[in-house]
């Protein structure tokens, strides 16, 4: 995920029939005619972020500005609320079996009172949605961007990175001559920020199949053909790899790289799998695709713990990019990506920027505003794992790493449980190291951490 670079600008924001956001904000905010009643036999609104979420159907209307949740929450006989992030969401009415619950929506928070049961319980929520330009929502030209934790503007939701869902997801008020691609659903666990949509007038080429039977493909403006096809030359062979060295992919049978425009400042990628966004200005280059697959087995197939773990997501599959290009391009190719990652590691220990790559604690930090996304996870994340290759073998370490995906894909794990299972399995202790390499902001020195 080398994301999309985050312009500052001013907020644009359109409001369904604006001539009525006044008493539309009121209502959300109070709850409307379905609203926190303590007159009502349901329960009043009640704050409950343990709620365990099992499925999330979206129904989005572009045209319209309007959304409709359907989430699908565990049963509990000892909480009678739930709570979900909801941003600038305006919510109309919240509902389960055709039954008006009481809800406060209030500082970016929906609270609603649940009736305690056993059962499972499908909320239904029809909201109005704004549009954001700022990268955290629904962006102009209709393509959503909501990584790391502005899920909240685009459906209610938890944003959290350990936090999982499936969802099922249909854009309708696409433009006339557009069309939306997003995947109808995703019936493994994954976090909130995978799911996306982008809307535009694409093209499509098959890549081909994988010994899996995983469908490959990319989607791309017809004036960028040539170059989405020149980027995305390894992804089948790429895939097929991760699969047979890793485990089988949980998002479905196909899967395509997608060109987007994010505007002027683009770069990277963006993990939206099945159908990961990638910037027009990357689409040539391979390396972003291969970055980008490689998400569907660690960062979203396994989710992180914490965003402390961040390393987790983005060190192992920057690793696993030189890996891939190693072994489909061939090692030259693969000594390319290397030695720019020795560059950009060079770079940011000349820099005044965050060097640690895997900071203590869990849900103590803002990624953003703390500076942990940054080169520091990719690029010290890269040498780190390079470094347990080199130590361990080549073949011991994907044994390793596909043991790890298989035990915990559909769920979160932590940098500590990888380092735990390392140990268990190699008898190598990684903990110095990783402690040199992710929680040091020099770089290590001597040969006990060394990757070559």
């Amino acid at each position: 995920m080398d994301k999309a670079k985050h312009s500052i600008a001013d907020k644009r924001q359109r409001l369904l029939y604006p001539a009525t956001v006044s008493l539309a904000l009121w209502l959300s905010a109070c709850g409307g005619g379905g609203g926190d009643d303590s007159s009502s036999t349901t329960p009043q609104a009640t704050e409950d972020w343990q709620r365990d979420i099992l499925l999330t159907s979206l129904t989005i209307d572009l045209e319209a500005m309007q959304g409709s949740a359907d989430i699908q929450l565990a049963g509990s006989t000892t909480s009678s609320g739930a709570s979900f992030e909801s941003g600038d969401l305006i919510i109309a009415q919240v509902t389960a079996n055709g039954r008006q619950l009481n809800y406060r929506n209030e500082n970016g928070a929906l609270h609603i009172g649940i009736p305690p049961s056993s059962d499972d319980v499908t909320l239904s929520i029809d909201y109005s949605l704004n549009l954001q330009s700022n990268f955290d929502g629904l962006l102009d030209g209709g393509m959503s961007f909501t990584w790391p934790y502005y899920c909240g503007n685009l459906f209610p939701c938890k944003s959290g990175p350990a936090e999982g869902s499936g969802y099922e997801l249909q854009i309708n008020g696409a433009p006339t001559g557009s069309e939306a691609i997003y995947p109808a659903s995703i019936i493994n666990d994954a976090p909130a920020y995978m799911l996306a949509w982008v809307v535009g007038d694409y093209a499509f080429s098959s890549l081909g199949t994988t010994s899996a039977g995983t469908e490959i493909g990319v989607y791309y403006p017809a004036e960028l053909q040539q170059q989405a096809l020149d980027g995305s030359r390894y992804l089948r062979d790429v895939f097929d790899w991760y699969e047979r060295t890793y485990g089988p992919y949980p998002f479905g049978q196909a899967v395509a790289s997608v060109s987007v425009d994010w505007g002027p400042g683009q770069f990277g990628g963006m993990e939206h799998h099945p159908f990961w966004h990638i910037a027009s200005s990357a689409i040539s280059d391979p390396w972003v695709h291969v970055h980008e697959a490689a998400h569907g087995w660690f960062g979203n197939g396994v989710r992180i713990a914490c965003w402390e773990d961040f390393v987790l997501s983005e060190g192992i599959v920057s690793y696993l990019t030189a890996r891939a290009v190693s072994a489909i391009a061939g090692e030259t190719t693969g000594d390319e990506v290397w030695t720019s990652y020795a560059t950009r590691l060079a770079q940011l220990q000349q820099s005044s920027s965050n060097k640690i790559a895997w900071p203590s604690g869990c849900q103590q930090i803002d990624i953003l505003q703390d500076g942990l996304f940054g080169t520091a996870p990719y690029m010290k994340g890269a040498f780190f794992f390079r470094h347990l290759e080199f130590s361990l073998g080549v073949d011991r370490l994907d044994q390793i790493l596909r043991e790890f995906f298989l035990a915990y894909v559909g769920t979160a794990a932590s940098m500590d449980d990888l380092l735990q299972l390392v140990e268990q399995r190699s008898g190598y202790d990684p903990e110095a190291c990783a402690i040199a390499w992710l929680r040091s902001e020099t770089l290590p020195s001597g040969d006990s951490c060394t990757y070559q």
